[in-house]
């Protein structure tokens, strides 16, 4: 099992706290040193989405540095997605193997969702006679995702999916604008 996943999750959560904590001015600054390109971009359309409103004041008020992401080229966004064939419903093994294509697939879709719109953490801790008794942690990714196209599916063992999914620049660039309320990004 790669840890890939894993790691973009943590990634992205870091990110996402990385806006509430006071003294950062951003998610590109608050990258650690050796972050990849995806964390990168991820932390540039973070920046972007936070910088852009769709108030004209507001829009005239930002420093031409924070707004030329909508205007350049946006990077593209991806998403990954694995499944497991043995564990997937058929009554053959064909039959399996395209159900975990197609979970993998859904996985891709959901990990895109998030990048696009944010994942809600919910989060409660129990304490009894200063003892942890009951602690629970849950996601929630919640959106629309349109023009998603399917870059590769690879068989990553003789029981296993993956599938890499990706929203064009044009599509990105698309989002930034609608953020920004105007058809042309207020550009």
């Amino acid at each position: 099992m790669t840890l890939f996943p894993v790691i973009a999750t943590f990634a992205a959560m870091a990110l996402v706290l990385s806006g509430c904590t006071p003294g950062q001015h951003g998610a590109r600054q608050a990258l650690p040193l050796g972050a990849d390109a995806a964390t990168t971009q991820l932390a540039e359309v973070k920046d972007a989405l936070d910088t852009l409103s769709p108030s004209e004041n507001m829009r005239s008020q930002m420093a031409p540095s924070v707004m030329p992401l909508a205007s350049r080229e946006a990077p593209m966004l991806t998403g990954l997605g694995f499944a497991q064939i043995s564990g997937q419903p058929g009554k053959t093994p064909n039959e399996k193997r395209l159900m975990a294509i197609r979970a993998a697939r859904m996985e891709a879709l959901r990990d895109l969702t998030e990048h696009v719109h944010g994942i809600r953490i919910d989060a409660e801790t129990t304490l009894q006679d200063a003892i942890v008794r009951n602690d629970r942690l849950s996601g929630v990714v919640e959106g629309t995702i349109r023009g998603a196209r399917t870059l590769r599916i690879t068989p990553r063992d003789s029981d296993s999916y993956e599938v890499l999914m990706a929203l064009d620049r044009d599509t990105v660039g698309y989002i930034l604008r609608a953020v920004a309320g105007t058809p042309n990004g207020g550009m």
